[in-house]
């Protein structure tokens, strides 16, 4: 799924159901976007046998920082009304991650979907 501009003022469109992003799964994007940069920036692709994380400090604040920014823009999400699969889907986060981040996060009970 890409997002693409609008002619009319660059609304984002999900190019599957062809209707405009809510302004928080656009937010949510960005929020996710930040944190895979982020998480990038702390993993050693070039390996000998497998990535491995780098000893960096202002690395891992940057990961706790976009991780924390990225659980607001979840529960601001749902709060919203985005779905929690739309959020797992926008955001390229497991199912059971949203569960876990709009439960400790205060939302209301979501089923685990198993």
């Amino acid at each position: 799924m890409t997002r693409d501009e609008d002619s009319d003022g660059g609304a984002a469109r999900d190019e599957l159901e062809g209707r405009p992003w809510a302004p928080a799964e656009r937010a949510l994007l960005d929020a996710a976007l930040e944190f895979y940069a982020a998480a990038e920036g702390v993993i050693d692709l070039d390996g000998s046998d497998r990535p491995q994380l780098r000893q960096d400090a202002d690395g891992f604040k940057a990961v706790r920082t976009a991780m924390g920014a990225l659980e607001q823009r979840v529960l601001a999400a749902h709060a919203t009304g985005v779905a929690p699969e739309r959020i797992a889907e926008v955001a390229r986060i497991d199912r059971e991650m949203v569960r876990l981040i709009l439960q400790r996060g205060g939302a209301a009970p979501v089923p685990s979907g198993d």
